[in-house]
This record gives C-alpha cells, structure tokens and sequence, in this order.
C-alpha cells in the first residue's frame, strides 16, 4: 500500500469532559487513542477506551462520545478504498466495526506519528507515510491473528480436509453436508475467515502440490497433472498459470 490508500490523517484534541453526540461521517475512520479516555457507544456497544486503543468506524455509521476528565488525544486515519478493500480481503470484518485494546506497540506507533507530524522538515511524510502503514498492519494482524483463534471447529477440519484432499473430487454440498452445515453458510463463513472462496482455495492447494513435483522431480507434465486432480494437461497449464504465474513447462525451465 501507499500514501494513496490515506484520505486524511490528523492529531485531534478533545477538551476535558466533554460530549460529542451522536453522529455520523461520510468517510471510514481509524482512531487510535494516545492519551486521556473516553466512553463510546457505537451501535449497540458501549465501551471505555484507553490510550492504545485503536478502533475502525465505518462510513455512515452513529456514534456518540463522553471524553473523560483529562481530555483526550486521536489520532485519526481516512483509509482510502484501496486500503479498505485490502483489509476485507484479508478477513477484518470491517462492517463489525472491530476494534483492539491496549496495545503498547500501537502507543508506540502513535507517539512517534505525532512527533513526525510535530517535525514537518522534508523526511516527515516519508517517516508518517511508513507508520500509517505500520498502524493499518498491525490492526489487520492482529485481528486476523484474533480471527484464526475464533474460528470454529468444522471450519479448522474442513480446511483441513482440503489441505489433505484437494487433488480429489469434491463439492459444496457433499463438503456442507459433513460439517453439518447450510453450503451458503459453508461459503460465506470459509470466505470471511479464509479471504478466499473454497474452490480457490483448492486450486491453490492443488498447484502448490504440483508445484513440488515440477520442482523436486522430473517426472511427465502430464503424470503430475493427473495425479495433482487435473483433468488433462490444458486445464493444469490454466490453473498453474492462474496461482504462477507462467504455465508449468516453464515454471520447471526456470
């Protein structure tokens, strides 16, 4: 990503005890708290938030806030539409509106993103441009780290059996049906948490196999493909080609 990804990134002070009420923004927001608390209530949630709190705010959404008796300091970043799209590709639930909670590093982050934006010499947008991008990393990581931990049961044997079986035949319904489980929801879950549909999952599974092959042995283009789950030596060209790059006859030249 790059500065591109950022509409809007600026400190904002807010005075001891006061009230924002409720309200929306025409725009998706990062907020990470530096300094002081407040108590939000976004949606149905209502929380109190302390300094290495960052949360996501999505466009249009109502939120109000009570700004503790210190006051407080945000920092506060405009994703862009590339950024948000590169972040729902990788599983954050951005319309959950997630947030993290008391992260050192974030603080961290935060506090050497305002000194730079404080500096303003030539470097500056350099050095901001660096740590917006280490802030937007480190909320993706750590919610998709969170994501992985939650992810249920059925969910962690059906991936599995993928990674185990992929070169074999399978559907949606036969692979719903084992996990017990409506194929839509299948679908739809294996997706938000994964970031990919299953079959594209498959597929990359079963290029990556045939990618070993091509690589550790020398054995026929079409033997590999046959026993990798191709139907023939054209469709295993286009699926290799689709996760490669380049078709596999050159794949093994390289």
């Amino acid at each position: 990503m790059t500065a591109a990804h950022f509409s809007d990134l600026r400190v904002s002070r807010y005075a001891p005890a006061s009230v924002l009420a409720a309200h929306q923004h025409e725009t998706s927001w990062l907020s990470l708290l530096t300094a002081g608390r407040y108590r939000e209530r976004i949606r149905s949630r209502e929380q109190d938030h302390q300094p290495g709190d960052l949360l996501f705010c999505p466009a249009h959404t109502s939120h109000s806030q009570q700004i503790g008796p210190a006051g407080a300091v945000k920092i506060l970043l405009a994703p862009g539409a590339e950024a948000l799209e590169f972040l729902h590709d990788q599983g954050v639930a951005l319309a959950q509106a997630p947030y993290l909670r008391r992260s050192p590093e974030l603080v961290l982050i935060g506090t050497r993103l305002r000194q730079e934006l404080a500096l303003g010499d030539a470097f500056a947008p350099l050095a901001v441009e660096g740590l917006a991008l280490e802030l937007v990393a480190a909320f993706g990581r750590s919610l998709c780290a969170a994501g992985r931990l939650r992810t249920a049961g059925w969910l962690r044997q059906l991936k599995q059996r993928l990674d185990e079986s992929a070169t074999g035949a399978f559907s949606l319904k036969h692979l719903a049906a084992e996990a017990g489980r409506h194929p839509v929801h299948v679908a739809r879950t294996f997706r938000e948490v994964y970031g990919c549909t299953i079959g594209a999952y498959a597929r990359r599974v079963r290029a990556e196999k045939a990618e070993v092959l091509l690589r550790c042995t020398r054995r026929p283009l079409i033997e590999i493909a046959l026993e990798c789950g191709y139907g023939n030596a054209s469709q295993f060209s286009r699926s290799f080609k689709a996760v490669f790059g380049v078709v596999p006859s050159v794949y093994r030249a390289r």
